[in-house]
């Protein structure tokens, strides 16, 4: 899967699980396949950095109620590969908040 068959994958279980808008889309084709991907989920932003060459995704989330630009970021989880699962996703928006308690 390329990182724009991923953008469009985690779109289409987006719509089923919550609203959402698009913050940033960045990919590198050239630059082993390289991409950000960045969604405001609840009031709570989420960023998906794809690193080709290493095949690992992580994705991170910021605070509740942060601007996109200048927002402190943790990391959620790290996996290989461009799969995540409708649950997966579900569980990590219903988490994500909780991290930073």
């Amino acid at each position: 899967m390329t990182f724009e068959n991923f953008r469009n994958d985690i779109e289409t279980k987006l719509n089923s699980i919550a609203e959402f808008q698009l913050q940033e889309y960045h990919f590198e084709p050239y630059s082993f396949g390289n991409g950000v991907l960045a969604y405001r989920i609840k009031g709570q932003n989420h960023k998906f950095i794809f690193d080709g060459r290493e095949n690992e995704l992580s994705w991170l989330s910021s605070k509740p109620h942060q601007k996109y630009f200048g927002a402190d970021f943790k990391t959620l989880m790290k996996i290989d590969g461009l799969e995540l699962t409708s649950d997966e996703l579900k569980n990590g928006i219903k988490n994500s908040a909780q991290q930073w308690l």
